[in-house]
């Protein structure tokens, strides 16, 4: 999965432009941000190496011959690197890892990326990050203190099933613009756009 390809030129554009349209009418900073999978999931890999290893050994029990050729021992060499690949793949790394764990994942790298890219730092704390992570087909919208002091309950969680929806059915850019104007309405309704406002942060969806 490649995070910087998913979205053609144009559709990145799109969400660039959403983002200007709705942050002229607020205070506040939104962020869309697009990555491949939120964490490594290490432990699939080394699961999917040993078994495939406990596999071909299995095999090599069965099937070799002590006095034929020395190539056939390589089967749990074989099965373990095989394994190794297959746990590599998208779905199947999908499918193995918990729900739990995926979305403890998307959170703490919401959490880290809001960090790195100095959302925590706008004047008013009015940052909002709107995290898409590919692999774990999730959707992460993290606001800071003072947007959460001000907004209801459930407020996020409505713009996280809007852009869910949107990317399972095939509609992904025109989502993240609808998420992204929700977001400016929200946004305007607390903190509205004064004169001396200023861009604080990049308007650009990032991809990684």
């Amino acid at each position: 999965m490649n995070a910087e390809s998913f979205f053609s030129e144009e559709e990145k554009e799109r969400i660039h432009q959403a983002v200007l349209e709705a942050e002229s009418k607020t205070a506040g900073e939104i962020v869309p941000m697009i990555v491949a999978s939120s964490a490594r999931y290490t432990e699939v890999e080394l699961l999917g190496l040993i078994a495939g290893l406990s596999l071909g050994v299995i095999v090599e029990w069965f099937w070799s011959d002590p006095w034929g050729s020395a190539y056939v021992n390589l089967w749990p060499i074989v099965g373990a690197l095989t394994g190794f690949l297959l746990a590599r793949v998208p779905p199947i790394k999908r499918l193995v890892v918990s729900k739990r764990r995926t979305a403890e994942a998307v959170h703490d790298f919401a959490l880290a990326s809001f960090t790195e890219h100095g959302l925590h730092y706008t004047r008013d704390h009015t940052g909002i990050l709107i995290l898409v992570s590919l692999l774990e087909h999730r959707v992460e919208v993290l606001a800071d203190l003072g947007i959460n002091a001000k907004v209801e309950t459930g407020t996020w969680q409505e713009i996280v099933r809007r852009l869910t929806e949107g990317l399972k059915s095939g509609h992904a850019a025109e989502a993240f613009c609808k998420a992204i104007e929700r977001c400016g309405e929200i946004l305007s309704t607390h903190f509205p756009r004064q004169a001396e406002d200023l861009d604080e942060l990049p308007n650009r969806l990032i991809s990684k």
